[in-house]
């Protein structure tokens, strides 16, 4: 309190603060603005999950080249129009379907190895995740393999471990793009080497040599490695798509 000629008087009052009678108080008309906002990226969000489903189904019964965009219109239901609302084109598409699948099983090889507090060996075990998916599911490997995948979670998850294990000084590449880049190519080429193996005797256990390869390729120390390596991958708990 404030004293003044033995009588109390109130602090000088902060021309910045607003009274109970001016604060902004939200009308309901506003509100229902918000609403219809969130309502309406939730429903954009469904449909472009709904087209992008149809078209795994479309893309696995005709092959990547041969359909075309009344086919995908027909398998999700929807209108010419609408579908034009999210992709321009088929290969627009195939890209879009691509990374969905990719984004899936990151966040199912994520819910796995968050609790690897060493970036290195979490990278590794991620890649291994990664590689025994393509080992074991011909049909996702040849599709995200022959398309690959732009952006989206597939990209951010293991170029956040290479910039952590450069950070940290578990990575000696000196550049976490250009660590990524190898990365990712040696992994789209391993998978490419795994569709051409008929035999899944032949396909069993190559995905590791891979990996083992990349973090080489990354400057990991070999005991790392060797760690990274030896570590019983575990069976992941949220299943993950796959083609047809």
């Amino acid at each position: 309190m404030y004293y003044n000629s033995g009588q109390v008087s109130c602090p000088p009052k902060d021309p910045r603060m607003k009274s109970p009678a001016t604060a902004h108080i939200p009308e309901e008309e506003e509100v229902a603005v918000n609403h219809r906002t969130i309502v309406g990226r939730k429903r954009r969000a469904n449909t472009e999950a709904k087209i992008i489903e149809a078209a795994l189904q479309v893309f696995a019964e005709k092959g990547r080249d041969a359909p075309v965009i009344d086919d995908f219109i027909k398998a999700a239901g929807i209108a010419r129009g609408t579908f034009y609302n999210y992709f321009k084109s088929t290969s627009e598409l195939l890209t879009a379907t691509s990374t969905w699948l990719t984004d899936d099983l990151v966040e199912s090889i994520e819910r796995e190895i968050q609790g690897i507090p060493d970036p290195v060996i979490r990278h590794g075990m991620g890649n291994r995740l990664w590689m025994k998916k393509a080992e074991s599911d011909p049909a996702w490997c040849g599709f995200v393999a022959s398309i690959w995948f732009q952006g989206g979670f597939a990209l951010k998850a293991p170029l956040r471990d290479i910039r952590l294990g450069i950070k940290s000084g578990g990575f000696a590449c000196s550049d976490a793009n250009v660590g990524y880049d190898m990365a990712m190519g040696t992994m789209r080429q391993g998978m490419i080497r795994l569709i051409a193996q008929s035999s899944p005797q032949k396909r069993k256990g190559y995905g590791d040599k891979i990996v083992e390869i990349i973090l080489q390729g990354l400057g990991a120390d070999p005991n790392k490695i060797n760690q990274a390596m030896k570590l019983p991958l575990p069976d992941m708990r949220r299943p993950t798509r796959t083609v047809g």
